[in-house]
């Protein structure tokens, strides 16, 4: 990998990637910010990449220091550590895709990505996750399809009426609007209720993270205390056993199995 960036190979680049991964090109297409069809033909060697602009889109979408490719560093960035000998060594989760600073951070092209390339499971888990239904029009729309060709697809929601959502929306310092925004949400998924293929159920459970899974890809976006769960760090994981990914899985279980329909 050290050489390709060196050579600036990003066909090479690419494949080591996906190789290490297991990322489809449709999914690196989608943080990097470019069509598929391009992704397909840089690993091609079809197309070459001559803009800088599209090299700090690659560099930044799949996580590669700048400066590892020529680039200067975004402004505000640490650069990266030099390793000193007899330095201790940070291992970084092998199931960590990427970390992002918060939810908005999160390409929405990437939340569709992800939706639509599921094939067997969907998992969610939030208070209210008004942003999904409210920022996609057809969000519902392919749940319901996907539901239709055998996805399972769980989708647990913060019970309004729960101590649990009160508590979240004082701390917030929202108030009730935390529990408005569950309500407007379950308007949203009402028409799910009945819809093969989709359970949505209800929860009053104290969360400290909103977990999104998808087959084995799953968004985790941290809550922080006195913060709205847009302005907090979102990780994306890809299943490695026994890894942090089957950590999160396992916690998604222990709360649907306290869940009610909706």
């Amino acid at each position: 990998m050290a050489d390709a960036l060196a050579r600036r190979d990003i066909g090479t680049v690419f494949k080591i990637y996906r190789q290490w991964t297991g990322a489809t090109q449709t999914q690196i297409a989608a943080v990097c910010g470019l069509p598929q069809s391009h992704v397909s033909e840089i690993s091609t060697g079809r197309r070459q990449v001559a803009s800088l602009e599209i090299f700090e889109r690659i560099a930044d979408g799949i996580d590669i220091p700048r400066g590892r490719i020529g680039l200067a560093e975004r402004p505000g960035t640490v650069p990266e550590p030099r390793t000193e000998p007899g330095a201790p060594v940070v291992n970084v989760p092998g199931d960590i895709v990427r970390v992002y600073p918060s939810r908005t951070a999160v390409p929405s092209e990437l939340w569709r990505t992800l939706f639509a390339s599921a094939r067997h499971q969907v998992d969610v888990l939030v208070i209210a996750g008004l942003f999904l239904p409210d920022g996609h029009a057809d969000f519902t729309t392919v749940l319901r399809r996907k539901g239709a060709e055998g996805v399972t697809i769980r989708y647990a929601l913060g019970d309004p009426e729960s101590p649990a959502v009160a508590l979240r929306g004082e701390e917030e310092g929202i108030g009730d609007g935390l529990a408005a925004r569950t309500r407007i949400t379950l308007t949203y998924l009402a028409s799910l209720r009945e819809a093969p293929g989709i359970e949505l159920r209800l929860h009053a459970t104290t969360l400290y993270n909103s977990i999104y899974r998808f087959d084995g890809d799953m968004l985790v976006n941290t809550h922080v205390y006195g913060a709205p769960a847009a302005h907090s760090p979102v990780m994306h994981l890809r299943a490695q056993p026994g890894g942090l990914f089957d950590h999160y899985a396992a916690s998604f279980e222990r709360i649907w199995a306290t869940t009610e329909g909706a």
